[in-house]
């Protein structure tokens, strides 16, 4: 009868742990698989809650501890399961249809793809709602605001230099003023090129950029000065002739390329480089 009730007694207690271990653990945390989005909730106060991140989100600092999940555009479907997180966070564009793959598996996910300052602080506010942030979300739409009517009124009666930024060189490409980045470059006192284009990010004509006559040429397409220099027909386009061409080491292509909180100074940066005297 003892041996009995001792395998009995093994049964149950093997039954019970068997039950534990097949109980999932309950959603929690954020996996964040934009970098964008992962800037804006470290900046609303909510980076502990984020337990996975891509390779990308690398601002600011404290997000290097954090794990990672794949990368912005191979993101590793697996490793988010296996944390089973509350809220995924991803973008648009190339991350559209993993995001559609993860809501089919049940997770909350939320996309975020700002296209405008206006659109950047709904964003904040949608965010600050989600997580329970909203007095700081609402805090940093005031600030954003009030610094972007700040940094507007400051070149408001200057004369709007001629501005042509470059993102891709093979193809050319550049940006409209319907376009993130245009729009920091209108609000900052310039006047981009290229006001409209097929797309927001879209391929030039070199012809255009020489008629176009710029004033200031900002390069993001990784191209050195000497070659930018050679390109036949470029030598006569003012940037070029009163050397007004600035690179990544001059602007943080993030600060500007980024739809988060940083684009403020990324602005100001725009207006000194635009407001400077000639080199």
């Amino acid at each position: 009868m003892k041996y009995f009730k001792l395998v009995l007694s093994l049964l149950l207690l093997l039954l019970i742990m068997s039950c534990k271990k097949g109980v999932p653990k309950a959603p929690s945390g954020y996996v964040v698989l934009s970098p964008e989005v992962a800037e804006i909730l470290c900046a609303l106060g909510a980076e502990a809650d984020i337990v996975a991140i891509t390779e990308e989100c690398n601002f600011p600092p404290i997000l290097a501890s954090k794990p990672k999940v794949g990368s912005f555009s191979a993101i590793d479907k697996e490793a988010i399961i296996a944390l089973n997180p509350a809220i995924i966070f991803a973008s648009a564009l190339e991350q559209e249809g993993q995001a559609a793959e993860l809501k089919k598996l049940g997770y909350n996910v939320q996309v975020f793809y700002p296209k405008s300052l206006k659109s950047m602080n709904e964003e904040i506010l949608k965010l600050g709602r989600l997580t329970g942030k909203i007095n700081a979300s609402q805090n940093m739409r005031l600030q954003m605001e009030a610094a972007v009517a700040a940094i507007k009124a400051k070149c408001a009666n200057l004369p709007r230099p001629k501005v042509y930024l470059e993102i891709y060189r093979d193809p050319l490409m550049s940006v409209s003023d319907s376009s993130f980045v245009g729009e920091l470059i209108e609000a900052a006192g310039g006047d981009n090129i290229f006001p409209t284009l097929e797309r927001d990010y879209a391929r030039v004509n070199p012809e255009a950029v020489i008629n176009a006559k710029p004033d200031i040429m900002i390069c993001f397409s990784q191209d050195s000065l000497n070659n930018i220099r050679s390109r036949k027909g470029w030598q006569d386009i003012p940037a070029i002739r009163n050397k007004r061409i600035y690179f990544e080491k001059d602007i943080n292509p993030d600060l500007i390329q980024r739809a988060t909180p940083r684009c403020i100074d990324g602005m100001r940066s725009l207006q000194k480089l635009f407001f400077q005297k000639d080199k």
